[in-house]
Order: structure tokens, then sequence, then C-alpha cells
């Protein structure tokens, strides 16, 4: 009996001690901000909002599989959105201003978009889409908080 007790305590010690090294490979920062500026009040529905996405590398990006995503109120002018317990490693933000609340980026005939949009590190399109090099960034293990300001795009 002692002896199917002591296997079991040790069998016990085994995984949490497994458990326990895998999550040490997982760093975690505290939180990643966002200052989103510049967002068009002159819309006639104040309830509108903004979709925001956070991309956890270049393939994740191009394959649209966000590792957070959040929508927020775009009442005021700036908006802040954060995205708590987030992992080192290289990200990219991109997001739009549903101006007519019906949770799609609107575009024109030719593509472009007809509602505010915008990405980290406040990339610009020139003539064409803006490319992951300039909106990537990185949080690193000695960072307890990452801010990013970028404006929206009209």
């Amino acid at each position: 009996m002692k002896a199917q007790t002591l296997k079991c305590q040790l069998i016990k010690i085994i995984v949490l001690s497994l458990i326990l090294s895998s999550m040490a490979d997982r760093v975690l920062a505290k939180e990643i901000s966002f200052q989103i500026q510049g967002i068009n009040q002159n819309v006639s529905d104040s309830q509108t909002k903004l979709y925001v996405q956070l991309f956890k590398g270049q393939e994740n990006y191009q394959q649209g599989k966000p590792a957070a995503a959040t929508i927020v109120s775009a009442k005021a002018e700036k908006v802040t959105v954060t995205f708590n317990d987030i992992e080192t490693g290289e990200y990219a933000l991109r997001f739009f201003h549903d101006e007519n609340n019906n949770g799609q980026l609107e575009t024109n005939l030719f593509g472009l978009p007809t509602e505010g949009y915008g990405f980290s590190n406040n990339a610009k399109p020139n003539f064409g889409p803006v490319s992951y090099d300039e909106i990537k960034f990185q949080v690193t293990e000695n960072e307890e908080k990452v801010v990013n300001t970028t404006s929206v795009i009209y």
C-alpha cells in the first residue's frame, strides 16, 4: 500500500513539474496598449465602434488569424485599447472604424476603404497596402507595458 501511495505521489510530482516547466517557456508582458487618435466624430450615429485585431507573427497576420481581438466604442476622438497577458514575440495590429454599424469595413468599387482604418506604428499605405514590416513591433521579456500610438486613416 505504501509503495502504491509513493508511486501516485511521484506521478503527481512529475506531472506538476511538466506543467510548470511548460509554463516557464511562456513569458508574458503585462499589457499592450494602443492609443488610437483622430476618430471621426462627424458620423450620424454616436454608437459607432472600432474593431481591433492583434496578430502574433506575419503568418497569422496574412492568414487573418488574430491572437486577440476586441470591439470598443468610438465615442471619443482618442481611444485606448489594451490587451493583457500577451506572450513575448512579434506582433502587428489593425483596426477599422465601423461608421455605419454593420460590422464590416466598407470599400468603394476599387476596393479602397471608405471608413476609417489604421495599423500599429501609425503605418500608412503608399500606393498599395502597408507592408507587414511597417506595422510589426516586438514584445520582449523586459517590458511590462508596451504603448503604441496610431491614427485613423480616412
